[in-house]
């Protein structure tokens, strides 16, 4: 009888620890490269549906690598669109290994890397907002990205 209650109570925290996470979610969404080659004309958009521009959000670009990606670093150029038609262009560089080469992803053969890219963002409307993504390295394809990803969050009350 112990057992069953413990079992259960595990499962319910489990559950709701799931629930609390997924709740400030907003977006997100992945983009697949094929044999893990992300030319340099291929764009990645992603559409965001703001409805709610009376709270902070958090941004993050999520990124998948494998061992056969050569630098350590990655440049991204990206584009946010706005409801109205206003645009911004962003150049973004990260760190995704170390001086040694390990990789800070977690993941074994695939390392899986969230990048922060804003924080307590306002959305000044409400609407769909499209980021676009493109790879700035010089290597074309560049080998060893599998997918990026983009994620929308509310930002957690401190």
């Amino acid at each position: 009888m112990r057992s069953a209650f413990l079992k259960s109570g595990i499962f319910l925290f489990t559950l709701l620890g799931i629930i609390s996470c997924s709740h400030n979610e907003l977006f997100f969404e992945y983009h697949s490269f094929s044999n893990a080659e992300w030319n340099r004309d291929d764009t990645v958009f992603f559409h965001v549906k703001i409805k709610d521009n009376s709270q902070p959000y958090n941004v993050q670009i999520e990124l998948r690598n494998d061992n056969s990606y050569p630098f350590s670093n990655i440049w991204l150029f990206i584009n946010y669109i706005m409801p109205d038609g206003t645009s911004r262009a962003d150049t973004i560089g990260a760190e995704i290994a170390d001086v040694y080469g390990k990789w800070y992803g977690k993941g074994l053969s695939l390392y899986n890397l969230s990048i922060p890219y804003e924080t307590s963002i306002l959305y000044p409307d409400t609407g769909t907002y499209i980021y676009s993504f493109n790879q700035g390295m010089r290597e074309n394809p560049l080998k060893g990205i599998s997918d990026i990803g983009l994620k929308v969050s509310k930002k957690p009350v401190e």
